[in-house]
């Protein structure tokens, strides 16, 4: 895909005020940060399936933090390839100081931590319907879908959606353009919507939680 965005740029140079080295950009802060949570937080996108078969009862009796468990019970080794390619792309973005560089790892983190709180919630939906294993894989991969293109191709009701439903804009257009041209404002922006989706998505996993033991208590009085 990044050959054919290379291809494509070398006939048109600039499509809406975007060019190559920002797709490049664009392609590498979201490969770094799908890695980031595939190798530290795998177990999150297991999750549905596990409150479905009631495999979530293993994490219950464990000392620590019920959500972290889970998360880090799993990792992709295959994850660690999509990294170095991330930062292999990242060279192409044009931007090789040290500062950008530095630059570009804080933004690879924050919008990993916008991309786990997205999967916590999307998982723990199944918490409420029971089977949603399915719909969360979905979401996932449409959330990916929409970060591979700059959001200037969205208009409209497409545009709504990577802002709220999808938060495409903010993991991926977003860090871009804070990457190419920085603003404070834009970055406290990204650091804030990162805390309240974080938020929310401690207090939809604690909500769900609580339905999943009272179900088991009831199981066991039963």
């Amino acid at each position: 895909l990044v050959a054919l965005w290379f291809i494509f740029f070398e006939k048109f140079p600039e499509i809406s005020g975007w060019t190559f080295q920002d797709t490049a950009a664009l392609f590498a802060v979201t490969t770094v940060q799908f890695s980031i949570v595939m190798i530290l937080a795998n177990g999150s996108f297991r999750m549905a399936r596990m409150i479905a078969n009631g495999e979530i009862d293993n994490f219950l009796s464990l000392p620590k933090n019920v959500l972290w468990q889970i998360s880090l019970s799993k990792t992709e080794v295959s994850a660690f390839g999509d990294l170095l390619f991330g930062l292999v792309i990242y060279f192409f973005s044009g931007n090789l100081s040290f500062e950008s560089f530095g630059l570009f790892i804080l933004l690879s983190v924050i919008t990993a931590v916008i991309f786990f709180n997205f999967i916590v919630i999307t998982q723990s939906i199944a918490f409420f319907t029971g089977n949603f294993e399915e719909a969360a894989v979905q979401l996932f991969h449409a959330l990916l879908g929409f970060t591979l293109y700059p959001q200037t191709a969205f208009f409209g009701i497409l545009k709504i959606i990577t802002l709220t439903i999808l938060p495409a804009f903010f993991i991926a257009t977003l860090p871009v353009e804070i990457f190419r041209n920085f603003n404070i404002f834009s970055l406290g922006l990204m650091i804030g919507f990162a805390a309240i989706t974080f938020f929310i998505a401690i207090f939809v996993f604690k909500k769900g939680l609580k339905r999943y033991e009272s179900g088991n208590l009831i199981n066991i009085k039963m």
